[in-house]
């Protein structure tokens, strides 16, 4: 079966588009959809698979003895259906390693157990920049908003609800990225170093055991970018805000929230600046 290499983003808007964009420059690796960076393999978005499917049969499989010590193999033996399905769906060449992400990280103990041999990278995002971006695709124009989306979006974003809501869910999720532990199959990496940076592209690549020289490293650094809103909604209404472009000269990927003023800064400080300070993107809130 073809290795497997997962990663997971702190939360919408961490990166997960730009590392995926990054690899897809490696001639080892598939993303999915091929060729593209777009595609989201959502897992483990919740329980669902053990608090619904498994416990509901174990339950009711009367004599049966199936029960929680069972769990890991059942993971297990999930995971591996889904990367069948995946390998036949698009045709997966033989050999080639298959990458795929979500950006959700609540279920990372899911993760591990349906792919226990996979290494698995969690990529966080400075939480201003991140909260900009996220603002700023909550408020998007799409053609098939009617006019209540549209006005409640309207009123989300100037009531400054947007901000706080993305900034509160940002704290949370960073709270949950401070409690994983690395080991040999998970490493942690931030957006921002891998922006531009030939040692942590070398990096990301070593840990996911993916050769490494000079040529494949220059590649994945002039990976085109293609934004997360790049895609096709559920109705199947295309959404192509950002298409693949390679000059990032035109991209500003970091320091975003320069720009904010007082009193801005200092409610994200009141909400946030302590998990900035403890994920290491600020020393203290004097900033």
């Amino acid at each position: 079966m073809n290795d497997i290499v997962i990663l997971l983003g702190q939360r919408v808007r961490s990166g997960t588009n730009f590392v995926g964009s990054t690899l897809a420059m490696h001639p080892e690796v598939v993303t999915l959809p091929p060729n593209v960076s777009f595609g989201e393999f959502n897992l483990f978005r919740d329980r669902s698979i053990l608090d619904t499917c498994f416990k509901n049969i174990s339950d009711t499989s009367f004599g049966m003895d199936i029960n929680n010590n069972d769990i890991d193999l059942f993971l297990r033996l999930y995971g591996e259906q889904w990367v069948k399905l995946l390998i036949k769906k698009y045709d997966v060449p033989a050999g080639k390693t298959i990458f795929i992400k979500s950006y959700v990280i609540d279920n990372i103990d899911l993760w591990k157990k349906a792919f226990p041999n996979s290494k698995i990278a969690i990529i966080t995002r400075d939480g201003r920049d991140n909260v900009i971006s996220s603002i700023k695709a909550s408020n998007d124009h799409r053609n098939w908003h009617g006019y209540i989306a549209r006005l409640k979006k309207r009123t989300n974003y100037y009531s400054g609800r947007l901000f706080v809501n993305h900034t509160k869910h940002w704290v949370k999720t960073a709270k949950s990225v401070l409690e994983i532990e690395e080991n040999i199959n998970l490493e942690k990496f931030k957006y921002e170093y891998l922006n531009n940076s030939y040692e942590n592209i070398q990096r990301i690549l070593k840990f996911y055991n993916l050769e490494t020289n000079d040529d494949i490293i220059k590649k994945c650094l002039n990976a085109p970018v293609v934004g997360s809103s790049f895609g096709i909604d559920t109705n199947e209404v295309s959404k192509p805000n950002w298409t693949p472009e390679s000059d990032k000269s035109k991209f500003k990927f970091s320091g975003k929230w320069k720009h904010w003023g007082f009193f801005k800064k200092l409610i994200f400080k009141i909400i946030a600046g302590q998990a900035l300070i403890e994920l290491n993107y600020e020393k203290s809130k004097n900033w």
